[in-house]
């Protein structure tokens, strides 16, 4: 999937950067600027269909690093803000606090941590939202640029102070982001980085052989995965509550016809399942199963082949229903539910292809007997999950998937 690198702004008429990746390709698709925050709804189209990762100002982000035993691990959220009160100007009850995966190791716990107000980090979700991006990440900004190497290159290269050795920068328009190690680095103006970084053996993007300065920030966020993790911002209050498509909206099928489809296959599976449980004739099946049909399309007069009409509709919603629907699946376990009439369902759930039931019977011999029946047929592979007998009833789990 492509990929959409945003840096915010925060201030009024503060430039926006922003940029498309291809990893498939390696190549940088497209750049340019906003001039603020308000112009974010330009991005909009460029979003979909993309994973958009943000970057945050650093002069809105305060690095820093805290000292906790390591019991404290499972209140980091309570111990790290009040650690750190005695250091900071602004009440901790206005900062958000964010930090990279801790792992538990020794008697003390070094933590990073960033620090930004939760006033600015509300106005960088609200600018998304309203522009209708969806965005899961958001970094401090000096990670968009390699961290410097912490090891000489070259026999007698002299370290930077304070971090060693040759910090890395990089440019945009009149901001210059400075990393001076993993988790240490600064934003300044280009007008006051010669007296901010003096003594410093900046290591420039702009210098370095890359034909496009900008394209380091997708290829060091590409590279990760070798590197210690990034703080992303959106944890704790900010951590995304409804997980979707990074960057991309499901405008390519209506609303209302996914409803209809889903729906559709629930009252199918809904007539299936009370059909194997009560025992019902195959003719009463075929008058529910029509009677559903038409109460989901009453447009339509005439109906021949249920089955047939059905798959036509979820065909024209992008959905196969012939191939591994839910109703598909159910049908295949008919036999299984007829030869164990005591197996009944609890919950039914379908995703990625597979059908999940959490079902009850009256021995552990029957819900076995219940997979091998289903098995015997060819046609779907069911597998058994945790089983556990509480007063008298034996409860497991079920997947099905077809058997290709």
């Amino acid at each position: 999937m492509e990929q959409l690198f945003i840096r915010l702004s925060s201030a009024e008429r503060e430039p926006l950067h922003w940029l498309i990746w291809s990893p498939a390709q390696s190549e940088l698709i497209a750049s340019g600027t906003l001039n603020d925050l308000s112009e974010l709804s330009q991005l909009t189209d460029h979003a979909r269909s993309r994973e958009v990762i943000c970057y945050a100002p650093g002069t809105d982000v305060l690095l820093t690093q805290v000292e906790l035993p390591s019991s404290a691990i499972r209140m980091l959220p309570q111990v790290v803000p009040n650690a750190l009160e005695d250091e900071l100007a602004q009440d901790i009850a206005e900062l958000h606090f964010a930090w990279p995966p801790a792992k538990k190791g020794g008697a003390v716990l070094g933590l990073h941590v960033a620090v930004v107000a939760r006033d600015a980090m509300q106005t960088w979700l609200s600018a998304l939202e309203h522009a209708d991006i969806s965005c899961d990440e958001i970094y401090p900004d000096i990670f968009m640029v390699p961290a410097p190497p912490t090891k000489p290159e070259e026999e007698g290269a002299d370290p930077a102070p304070e971090q060693g050795l040759h910090p890395t920068s990089l440019t945009l328009g009149d901001t210059v982001i400075v990393r001076t190690g993993q988790y240490t680095g600064f934003t300044t103006d280009t007008a006051l980085a010669p007296v901010v970084t003096e003594g410093m053996q900046l290591q420039a993007v702009e210098q370095m052989d890359i034909e496009v300065p900008l394209s380091v920030v997708a290829t060091t966020y590409n590279a990760r995965k070798s590197t210690p993790p990034m703080i992303n911002l959106r944890q704790q209050d900010f951590r995304v509550q409804h997980k979707k498509r990074k960057g991309v909206k499901a405008s390519t099928y209506k609303p209302a016809a996914i409803a209809a489809g889903v729906l559709l296959a629930v009252a199918y599976s809904s007539q299936i399942i009370e059909y194997v449980q009560l025992g019902s004739q195959s003719a009463q099946l075929e008058q529910a199963i029509e009677q559903t049909y038409r109460d989901a399309f009453p447009n339509e007069k005439r109906i021949v082949n249920v089955r047939s009409q059905l798959n036509r509709h979820l065909e024209s919603l992008g959905m196969q229903g012939t191939k591994s629907s839910p109703l598909e699946l159910l049908a295949h376990l008919e036999g299984a539910f007829q030869a164990n009439r005591d197996i009944r369902l609890e919950l039914i759930r379908y995703d990625d292809k597979t059908l999940r039931m959490q079902v009850t019977a009256t021995s552990f011999a029957s819900l076995e007997n219940f997979r091998k029946v289903a098995n015997q047929g060819g046609q779907v592979i069911v597998e058994q999950g945790p089983v556990n007998n509480q007063s008298g009833a034996v409860s497991g789990a079920l997947t099905v998937k077809k058997d290709v």
